[in-house]
């Protein structure tokens, strides 16, 4: 689950922020680790939102979560979410091309038989597990659904975007259909959460 808290701070302190409609925009990225025949290991991205997710009325809190295959959604081994997060003030939007790194995780977690896990974290991610704005690669190579490098009909690695361009309201029009839920918190505050499928970027 990745989620943009715009109400952390506890409710005696202030009255619920919430933002406009379109105000609050979400994204992530599946990354997936990969070790060649030589034992190098480096990042592949596995799957990832190609749009924004905002928030569809106004609220202080936008989430947005998928549910991952048993399996994995590119074969077994080492996953890793990078979410983004941007909230809109005024006329500018912020936070929006700084990624947070969740660290590697199993899928299957079968711990007792699992290969080393990934000792480095994809480009950009500093020690803190972010990526500060401008750190990121433009594109990345893919994975396909067995957890390589996903080549082209002429045998070339494809590429992908890693961050999305920077949020417009004209794309939260495009989400309006996903599934969405909404629950209020104890002081108040609106909680929007839309459901998402991510299933690898090659099948």
């Amino acid at each position: 689950m990745s989620q943009a808290e715009l109400s952390s701070i506890p409710s005696d302190c202030i009255l619920p922020w919430e933002r406009n409609t379109g105000w609050l925009a979400e994204g992530f990225v599946i990354y997936k680790w990969y070790v060649d025949a030589q034992g190098d290991g480096s990042w592949l991205i596995c799957d990832r939102t190609d749009q924004w997710y905002m928030n569809s009325e106004p609220a202080s809190t936008m989430r947005i979560t998928s549910t991952a295959p048993a399996g994995g959604a590119c074969g077994s081994g080492y996953y890793g979410l990078g979410n983004y997060a941007g909230m809109k003030d005024g006329n500018a939007w912020y936070g929006w091309d700084v990624m947070m790194w969740s660290g590697s995780h199993l899928l299957p977690d079968t711990s007792f038989a699992a290969p080393s896990a990934p000792t480095e974290a994809p480009p950009g991610v500093t020690d803190d597990n972010v990526a500060p704005a401008g750190s990121m690669p433009d594109t990345m190579p893919v994975s396909d659904s067995n957890g390589k490098p996903a080549l082209d009909a002429s045998g070339n690695p494809i590429e992908t975007q890693v961050l999305p361009e920077a949020p417009t309201e004209a794309k939260s029009l495009a989400t309006a259909n996903a599934p969405r839920h909404f629950t209020t918190a104890q002081n108040g505050a609106t909680i929007e959460e839309v459901e998402v499928v991510l299933d690898g970027l090659v099948r």
